[in-house]
C-alpha cells in the first residue's frame, strides 16, 4: 500500500505583458497595443472516494500546471494556463515541507482555503530599449523550509535533499468526496505596455512580468478513517475477525505478516438484530505488530500511524497452537503469555505516541481487550485467563473467529463503546 509520498508541486506563472505598437497601413506612428498576460494554472487536490491508496503518485515527484500565455498584439489577452487536478483518497493529510515566498505569503495572509487577489501581490516591470528586444531575465522564485531563510533552488533533487527530515506544517486533510483544495495558486498575468501610456509617455517600452505561481514541496499521508483499529501480533486472527464480522475479504493464511497493508471493513449492526441507534462502524485491520515496531522493526511504524485516526482500539490476543497444546506450560503461564502480549502492544503504541505529534490522541484513546481462538482452549485455561486479567482489573471478551462463537458478544461490545464515544 502506498500511503506516504513527497511531491513537488509547481503552479503556472502568470503570462508576460506584451510590449508592442500598432503597425498598420497609413498609420506610421501607431500607439502601444501590448496585451496583458494570462493567469497561470493552479494545482488542485481533489478527494476521490474510489481511491484507496496514493499509488498513482509512485515513481513521479514533480507536478506542474501550465503557465499563462503572454499577451499579444492588438491588446489581446493571453490565454489562461490549464489547472492540474490531482485526485487523492479520502483521509489524505497534506503537510508542507518547503514552499516559495509566494506560497508562504498566501498561507500566512489568507490561508490555504482562500486565494490571493491581484491587489495582494507585487508585480515587477521589465524595460526594453526597443520593440522586439528579448525579455530581461529575472531572479528565480526559490523554495524555503518552514521557518528558514536559506533559499533552496527550484530543482527537484535540491529540494528533495534539503527537505529530508525537515519540520512539517499541516495544511489540510481531505475528508469528503470531491472536496477540492487549491494547494498551489497560479500566478497573475502581467500588464502590457498599453496600460502604461500617458500624456508624458506615449510610447512606453515597459510592461510587467507575470507573478510567480506558488511552489510547494508537500507530504501526502493517507490515514485510515476508521472507528475501530484491530491491533495484535501476527497471526492473532485479526484478518479472520474482519472477514467474519464485516463484508471485507482480506488475505488470510497461517504465516506471519499475511496482512502487509491495512484493510477496512464495515460492521453493520443490522446483522446482529440491532434496529435502533448506531447502525454501522468502520473497522481497520492494522498489520501485525512485533516488539520494536515503534523503532521500525517488522512492518514498523509505517502502519502504526494509522492507529492515530481510529477512535478506539481492539487488542486481539491469542496463543499459538504450540503454546495451547504444550503440556510443559501451565495454564497460569499461558495466561501470563497473553497478558505479556497486551503489555508489549501497549508499549509499542506508547513509544510511537512519544514520537508523534498526535501523542495525546493515542493517550486518550479508548481500548478494550479480546482473546481469540478460544475454540482451542480448555475450560480450565479460560478460567485461568479470566483470573489473570481480572487481577489486573481488565475486562476481556472471549471469542473464536474461526467458529464464530462469541462474535455477537464482540459486536455488542463494539457498539456499546462507539455509542459512548459519540
Amino acid at each position: 500500500m502506498i500511503d506516504l509520498v513527497k511531491l513537488i508541486l509547481v503552479a503556472g506563472d502568470g503570462g508576460l505583458g506584451r510590449v508592442s505598437f500598432r503597425r498598420e497601413r497609413r498609420i506610421t506612428k501607431g500607439g502601444p497595443d501590448g496585451g496583458d498576460g494570462g493567469k497561470g494554472g493552479s494545482i488542485i487536490l481533489r478527494g476521490d472516494k474510489n481511491l484507496a491508496t496514493l499509488k498513482a503518485f509512485q515513481g513521479k515527484v514533480l507536478y506542474e500546471s501550465e503557465d499563462g500565455v503572454p499577451g499579444g498584439k492588438k491588446n489581446k489577452i493571453g490565454a489562461k494556463g490549464q489547472d492540474l487536478i490531482l485526485d487523492v483518497p479520502i483521509g489524505t493529510q497534506i503537510s508542507v515541507v518547503a514552499e516559495s515566498g509566494t506560497a508562504k505569503k498566501r498561507r500566512m495572509f489568507v490561508g490555504i482555503n482562500s486565494l490571493l487577489s491581484r491587489d495582494d501581490v507585487r508585480f515587477e516591470k521589465y524595460y526594453l530599449e526597443k520593440e522586439g528586444q528579448g525579455i530581461p531575465a529575472r531572479d528565480v522564485d526559490n523554495f524555503y523550509l518552514p521557518g528558514g531563510n536559506e533559499p533552496i533552488l527550484p530543482d527537484v533533487q535540491e529540494v528533495l535533499n534539503a527537505t529530508k527530515g525537515a519540520p512539517l506544517i499541516e495544511l489540510a486533510t481531505i475528508t469528503e468526496h470531491n472536496q477540492e483544495i487549491v494547494i498551489c495558486q497560479g500566478g497573475f498575468g502581467g500588464r502590457g505596455n498599453d496600460r502604461f501610456k500617458n500624456s508624458r509617455n506615449t510610447t512606453p517600452l515597459e510592461a510587467e512580468y507575470g507573478t510567480f505561481g506558488e511552489k510547494r514541496a508537500v507530504l501526502l499521508e493517507l490515514k485510515l478513517l476508521a472507528d475501530v483499529g484491530l491491533v495484535g501480533f501476527p497471526n492473532a486472527g485479526k484478518s479472520t475477525i474482519l472477514s467474519v464480522i464485516t463484508k471485507a475479504r482480506p488475505k488470510i493464511a497461517s504465516y506471519p505478516f499475511t496482512t502487509i497493508e491495512p484493510n477496512l471493513g464495515i460492521l453493520d449492526f443490522g446483522d446482529y438484530q440491532v434496529t435502533s441507534g448506531l447502525k454501522e462502524v468502520v473497522l481497520a485491520d492494522i498489520p501485525g505488530l512485533i516488539e520494536g515496531a515503534s523503532e521500525g522493526k517488522g512492518l514498523g511504524h509505517s502502519f502504526l500511524r494509522h492507529v492515530e485516526n481510529c477512535s478506539t482500539m481492539l487488542f486481539v490476543l491469542a496463543l499459538t497452537e504450540e503454546e495451547v497444546f504444550d503440556e510443559t506450560i501451565t495454564n497460569k503461564q499461558k495466561a501470563k503469555i497473553l497478558y505479556k502480549q497486551l503489555k508489549s502492544l501497549k508499549t509499542e503504541l506508547k513509544n510511537h505516541g512519544l514520537k508523534s505529534e498526535n501523542s495525546k490522541i493515542l493517550k486518550d484513546k479508548k481500548f478494550f481487550v479480546s482473546i481469540n481462538k478460544t475454540d482451542l482452549y480448555s475450560k480450565e485455561l479460560i478460567a485461568e485467563i479470566k483470573r489473570e486479567f481480572k487481577s489486573k482489573k481488565i475486562e476481556v471478551i472471549f471469542f473464536s473467529a474461526a467458529t464464530k462463537v462469541g462474535i455477537d458478544v464482540l459486536a455488542g461490545k463494539l457498539r456499546e463503546i462507539i455509542t459512548c464515544l459519540d
